[in-house]
């Protein structure tokens, strides 16, 4: 059983979290995930490599009538529920952030109200809570 961590080094990658969700619309080869993503084709193989020993994407060749057999990839359903799970965490947890910015934002305006801080001290306390919060609001 791999480590758990492991996994979390794997998907915190916003790379492999690009090509999986570039593979889940319908982009399967390499060469054109690259192009997608604007970076190097070796990039998006050692990444895809990394994916697949993860059991999270799967790879297969086709066969054109003309020309050399392409490598393509898919999400597999290992990786489809990772992917689903990340994104429902991620937003449990900014509305968990939302939830916490509500609250201290409404303290802040109780305490105004009530006359225990001054507007002054209002204005900077509220500065500081939207810099606090400004990345999942």
């Amino acid at each position: 059983m791999p480590e758990p961590l492991e996994l979390v080094r794997v998907t915190s990658s916003e790379t492999r979290r690009q090509i999986l969700r570039l593979l889940q619309q319908g982009f399967d080869h390499p060469e054109d995930l690259a192009k997608k993503l604007k970076i190097r084709r070796t990039s998006v193989d050692k990444q895809l490599l990394e994916l697949f020993a993860w059991g999270l994407v799967d790879r297969a060749a086709v066969f054109p009538p003309n020309g050399r057999p392409r490598i393509v990839y898919q999400v597999t359903q290992r990786g489809r529920d990772l992917l689903d799970l990340l994104e429902r965490v991620v937003k449990e947890y900014s509305a968990s952030f939302r939830g916490d910015y509500d609250r201290e934002l409404e303290s802040l305006e109780a305490a105004l109200a009530a006359g225990r801080i001054a507007e002054e001290m209002y204005f900077r306390k509220r500065k500081e809570l939207d810099a606090r919060y400004a990345s999942v609001l």
